[in-house]
């Protein structure tokens, strides 16, 4: 719908603003909803500014203390939750507004002559209110706010030409840090607030002297008064914007997080605030290259031209509908196309799910080697086929050898490569069966592939951690393979089932154990009996100890038992239970332990731990209640933290075979518990007294707006 007529005629000479806002008339018609939205913006940016000022009377812009200040006003401050928590959600809330606002204006096509200034006026708020919101964000310095700058300004870094600046100018210097944080605040508090205030100022001064444009249908004379009908009107939805606020605020309070750690990896599922959601999706999808150029800064550069051609709109309607009447309706179709990919974008970056696991296809050996290390660092096929086109497999641990056995020669690609895997491979089970001409056994090419072999580190890399087990299965899985040796093929599937395997494949977790981590790599062997404790005690140090001090140890030793195997398995190690602390059901001790002494050292040191947990999850149970409240509660959280530590520190001393020693760690951590619930229960009644306040809030709210839609009536009824 186009809006072409002009309400209100410009100011005369020596006519008062004052004259004019009394003066001032409304038009009437189906689209006059919308006029609404401009001054909720207004309304909720006033907010920003007010709840932004208290705010500030408590944060610290700094790496050491931004967290800890924004803590300190949620768990400390009188209302400083709600403060911070309407903070959050109004910035929400006004981009929302001002977007509705900038399309309906777009789509109703308001900015037509005179009102040009006005509309390039309005897309420079839009661009200070979003980085308003691109600055906020970092602010309280946690995990996903940490993260998401890194994207964000790794994008900006992307920009031709300038980007390398744009970067370091953002960030304070090369990477995300408290020098970043500084910069921002300076950008959030000032340079950005004195840019909206000036050009805030000139919009709303444009909208005084041009008023508010109308449709081509609209009957003249079908008017209300500025002051007070539409104004009191306004009110009402400054007062309904207000309520859903405080609804938010109190029923889901904005959430602090985790604090950052610049060393922690990034959490998955890694995305921007919900208003650049879209231009992440779309970088997405851009190619890596289109024709010469990156795709990336391709995208850019794009979204830097769609933003001046918005901006533009209005001159080049005016300039087109010149040559062409029927342009105008172009634009139109395009603005909703605009709209409905943003929507779309936004939608499926919240609904998409991450894909961490790729598969290798067949391809032929040339094809192979276009990604293979070798072929990066100029290797050719003549390097290794020249004096032997096709090597026998027991040929070519040493053919390989040739070069990955000479220090100098490896030196060229890493200094810190080793130049041993060659003599650890002979003394390897593998290797010694090579050797003695056996053609089954693993080599080089067995693991590490043949003509697309990739570094370590590449995800695709048969040896990649999370590989590791598959690459071993397909030997160790083949039953007659292993028959010839007289062992199990069995180990993947068990492995499979094992608490590492769902630590490192499940999880992702890069730390948990593979094969290769117990048996070694080139040097592959079983551990002896005696060496499965110094084996698993790589990475479970405590437990180790524990155990060579139990009155377990010697006798196990005697006995020719494989240490921690004989409770908890080889490959198919479970996750650990307290129930194996019994005499009874899946527990592990009744297989040594009968006679009446040790198992009732058994039942205590049971009862210490069960107990402990069961307080644990008592207390865990009624502090989630209170976080999906929203209550700050990470205090109490990280206390209740210490105190499973100390449960696992018990779980631990188990192998020591000492209710004593569990109990000095069992005793402790319960009364830390008790302390932890009596926290809990107090955020739970604080849940409730912040729902009863937020009812009588929204009773006055609902009570004021009856009253003024009553007075509206009334005043209109005259």
């Amino acid at each position: 719908m186009a809006f072409e007529q002009q309400h209100s005629p410009p100011l005369r000479g020596g006519e008062s603003l004052l004259q004019r806002f009394r003066d001032k008339t409304v038009p009437i018609h189906r689209h006059t909803i919308w006029y609404y939205f401009g001054g909720m913006t207004l309304f909720l940016f006033s907010v920003q500014v007010v709840t932004g000022i208290l705010l500030l009377l408590y944060y610290r812009p700094t790496a050491e203390s931004a967290f800890e200040s924004v803590q300190f006003i949620m768990a400390e401050v009188s209302f400083g939750w709600l403060i911070r928590s309407i903070h959050s959600w109004s910035a929400n809330l006004m981009i929302l507004t001002l977007f509705i606002h900038m399309a309906s204006v777009y789509l109703t096509r308001a900015y037509r002559r005179p009102r040009e200034a006005t509309w390039i006026s309005g897309v420079g708020l839009l661009v200070v209110v979003l980085g308003f919101g691109f600055s906020g964000y970092l602010l309280p310095w946690n995990k996903l706010a940490f993260f998401a700058t890194q994207v964000g300004t790794q994008i900006v870094g992307s920009v031709p030409i300038v980007g390398s600046f744009l970067l370091k100018f953002l960030r304070g210097g090369e990477n995300v840090t408290g020098a970043t944080i500084t910069r921002f605040y300076a950008f959030h508090v000032a340079i950005l607030p004195a840019t909206a205030t000036a050009l805030l100022a000139l919009h709303l001064l444009l909208v005084q002297l041009y008023g508010m444009s109308t449709p081509p249908d609209y009957k003249a004379g079908r008017t209300m008064r500025f002051f007070p009908n539409f104004l009191l009107r306004d009110i009402v939805g400054w007062l309904v914007a207000l309520g859903v606020l405080a609804a938010l605020a109190a029923i889901f309070p904005w959430d602090l997080g985790v604090k950052a750690d610049p060393f922690a990896p990034a959490p998955k599922g890694i995305r921007p605030e919900w208003f650049f959601v879209w231009m992440f999706q779309t970088l997405k999808i851009v190619p890596a290259h289109v024709w010469i150029f990156e795709g990336e800064r391709v995208a850019i550069l794009g979204f830097g031209l769609l933003l001046v051609l918005i901006a533009a709109v209005p001159l080049l309607e005016a300039r087109s509908s010149s040559v062409r009447p029927s342009a105008s309706g172009w634009f139109t179709m395009l603005g909703w196309i605009l709209l409905l990919y943003v929507f779309v974008m936004t939608l499926s970056g919240y609904l998409e799910t991450p894909v961490f696991a790729s598969t290798l296809q067949e391809a032929a050996p040339d094809e192979l080697f276009k990604s293979d290390i070798h072929n990066q660092r100029g290797i050719t096929c003549g390097d290794c086929h020249k004096d032997n086109p096709q090597p026998e497999k027991r040929e070519v641990a040493a053919l390989c050898a040739r070069c990955h056995s000479d220090l100098n020669y490896m030196r060229r690609f890493n200094p810190q490569m080793r130049v041993d895997q060659f003599a650890e491979y002979q003394t390897s089970v593998h290797g010694m069966r090579n050797a003695r001409g056996d053609e089954n056994v693993a080599t080089c090419t067995s693991c590490h592939s043949v003509h697309d072999i990739r570094r370590v580190r590449d995800p695709r890399s048969p040896v990649y951690p999370t590989q590791i087990a598959s690459t071993c299965a397909k030997c160790h899985s083949d039953t007659k393979r292993m028959a010839a040796y007289k062992i199990p093929a069995n180990q993947f599937d068990k492995y499979r089932k094992s608490v590492h395997a769902t630590a490192l494949l499940d999880r992702h977790d890069l730390a948990a154990p593979s094969c290769n981590n117990c048996h070694g790599n080139h040097g592959a062997r079983p551990p002896g009996v005696d060496s499965v404790a110094s084996v698993c005690g790589q990475c479970h140090r405590q437990e180790k100890d524990l155990f060579g001090k139990s009155p377990h140890a010697q006798p196990f030793q005697n006995l020719g038992l494989a240490g921690c195997v004989v409770c908890h398995e080889n490959h198919e190690i479970r996750k650990t239970d307290d129930r194996m602390l019994s005499t009874e059901g899946i527990g592990v001790c009744s297989a040594c332990h009968s006679d009446d002494a040790s198992v009732m050292k058994i039942r205590d040191m049971q009862s210490s731990i069960l107990k402990l947990r069961l307080d644990i999850d008592t207390a865990s149970e009624t502090l989630e209640r209170a976080e999906r409240a929203g209550m700050e509660i990470s205090k109490t959280k990280f206390n209740l933290e210490q105190v499973h530590a100390e449960l696992v520190k018990a779980r631990v001393s188990v192998h020591a075979f000492s209710p004593e020693k569990i109990a000095e760690l069992t005793n402790p951590a319960m009364t830390m518990t008790a302390a932890a619930h009596k926290n809990a229960d107090r955020a739970l009644e604080e849940v409730a007294f912040r729902r009863r306040g937020l009812g009588y809030a929204l009773i006055a709210i609902a009570v004021t707006i009856i009253g003024l839609i009553l007075k509206i009536r009334e005043i209109e009824s005259r």
